[in-house]
């Protein structure tokens, strides 16, 4: 998740290259030369015997990092996320990128606008929209999507049951009809469902290496997220991660042992 804005945005964005090697390289949060992200990462794949394998490897490792919310997410190294072991869409996005070039798989994060209601009951603002992450990784000829790393499988199935409780299609971090799973053949989102216009990004911002080189864009001078921004920002960290956890790991019941 990045910072919430009470307005969409619609300025326009200059897209780089499409083609692959230039998706390959080092940057400061990419930092593929850290001896425990390359090292995770080829223990991870292994026993991968084609790029689509080792990518789904990888994601499904991502993904079983429990979501949190992370302050000052667009300046945390992929080798920080590792070792923090959470993250949200940013930084688990970092993670994911740098995992898949450190074992030669060229990937990127594509940024869009979302509307805030797939994070409903966790963070409530009404009206707003929000900062979405997304990865690109290139296989097989062409570049194929994927935001199911994001939430992790617990939030997801006790966020299912809660949205069955009320028939609402999006909230908690998932929207009912997104997927779950990525078979690194098709594209894959879980915050938002083709099927449901309303859910569907806003405003396609295009494609970086990492939120860093992102919001260091002077094209995103109005996405960029001031002291103030930041400041309270680091608060609702904390207020959405408290409610993730309630969310993740239910009350029990009346008179069950602790």
């Amino acid at each position: 998740m990045a910072g919430i804005s009470s307005h969409p945005f619609f300025m326009p964005l200059s897209c780089p290259t499409d083609q692959p090697h230039d998706w390959l390289c080092s940057t400061r949060l990419l930092d593929l030369d850290d001896p425990k992200l390359r090292i995770q990462a080829m223990r991870i794949t292994q026993l991968a015997t084609t790029p689509t394998r080792k990518a789904v490897a990888v994601h499904d490792f991502v993904k079983s990092l429990p979501f949190g919310c992370v302050a000052g997410f667009d300046h945390v190294p992929a080798a920080a996320v590792l070792k923090a072991g959470r993250g949200d869409c940013h930084t688990k996005g970092t993670l994911f990128v740098a995992m898949l070039r450190s074992v030669g798989l060229p990937a990127r994060l594509r940024f869009v606008t979302l509307s805030s209601a797939f994070l409903r009951g966790i963070i409530d603002v009404p009206q707003s929209t929000i900062t979405h992450a997304v990865a690109e990784v290139y296989l097989d000829g062409r570049w194929i999507q994927t935001d199911t790393y994001v939430t992790d499988s617990l939030l997801e199935a006790q966020a299912a049951q809660l949205l069955s409780q009320t028939g609402g299609l999006v909230g908690y971090g998932i929207h009912v009809r997104g997927l779950h799973f990525w078979d690194g053949r098709h594209a894959a989102h879980a915050q938002y469902s083709v099927s449901d216009p309303a859910s569907l990004p806003l405003h396609d911002w295009g494609v970086a290496h990492d939120p860093e080189h992102f919001y260091s864009n002077k094209a995103h001078a109005e996405l960029a997220l001031g002291w103030l921004t930041r400041a309270k920002w680091m608060l609702a960290a904390a207020l959405v991660n408290r409610r993730v956890e309630q969310v993740r790991t239910p009350s029990r019941p009346a008179g069950q042992p602790v």
